[in-house]
């Protein structure tokens, strides 16, 4: 279905997703620490990112690329919006801790023109657009981008994706020496304010506290390779809302983000993101 350029991104977001996770293998900044095993190996060209190539997989080992991939967005068509199919309407948006420098930025100065998807040269197969975003500097949580799932008219809803087993997208680095992973974050019923559970307010130690979301930390190389998630692979860290939480709740899906934890170097392409079955 056609999609609509709109003049506005998530800028409310921006600044709410506060705090870093230290997770099994890797540091507080996301590296991979001594020992850990890890895969930043690049996957062949495709128009879809599927269709058995090797991906990502937990612990740096591979899965095969599903091949019943429901597109959340392609970039082909170079605006801001996801497709607006299976009931998803939604559009990318930047966000940081505003102590250094992001491109795209979160800030008015992008408008009109809003968060785009850049050129690839050379194009990735048939695919000839990609999600950007780099950026330096930050001294207390970090950066991202990310897309509502259901988010029509400035508004935050939840999106039922329970007919899918997870997500899978294809990225790579735009600077090798960028850092070489990235926090995949869910937002769920349980982690995110707009779904009536968590308190928005709650800081870190105090109960129902918000934006424990469910994540993965995915590798990434200077070639193109696929990432496969499941939903049973997601992690939160156990401070949000519900510690007691044993899995994602697929019924009640907010937003999917890209995130970046604070006084890393960022470079990343993220193309062909969709769920699948």
């Amino acid at each position: 279905m056609a999609k609509r350029r709109v003049a506005w991104m998530w800028a409310a977001w921006t600044l709410t997703a506060g705090g870093c996770t230290t997770l099994v293998g890797l540091d507080d900044s996301y590296h991979l620490v001594e020992g850990a095993s890890g895969a930043t190996g690049g996957g062949p060209s495709s128009a879809s990112g599927t269709g058995g190539a090797a991906g990502a997989g937990a612990g740096g080992g591979e899965r095969v690329v599903p091949e019943d991939v429901d597109m959340i967005d392609d970039m082909e068509d170079g605006d801001n919006a996801i497709d607006e199919a299976s009931g998803r309407v939604g559009y990318w948006y930047s966000y940081n801790d505003g102590t250094g420098t992001q491109t795209p930025p979160t800030s008015a100065e992008a408008w009109p023109v809003g968060f785009v998807p850049e050129a690839l040269t050379p194009p990735r197969g048939q695919s000839t657009m990609a999600v950007h975003t780099f950026g330096a500097g930050f001294t207390e949580w970090g950066a991202g981008v990310g897309f509502a799932l259901n988010g029509p008219d400035m508004g935050l809803f939840p999106y039922d994706a329970s007919a899918y087993t997870g997500i899978v997208f294809w990225a790579r680095l735009g600077d090798a020496a960028a850092v070489t992973a990235v926090k995949v974050n869910i937002s769920d019923k349980v982690s995110e304010p707009a779904g009536g559970i968590c308190d928005e307010s709650a800081g870190e130690g105090e109960p129902d506290r918000c934006f424990d979301h469910w994540s993965y930390v995915a590798p990434l190389g200077t070639a193109w390779a696929p990432i496969v998630i499941p939903f049973a692979e997601l992690t939160r860290a156990g401070v949000g809302a519900e510690p007691t939480a044993q899995a994602l709740d697929v019924a009640g899906l907010y937003a999917i983000e890209f995130r970046f934890a604070h006084d890393e170097d960022f470079d990343i392409f993220i193309d062909d993101i969709g769920f699948y079955r």
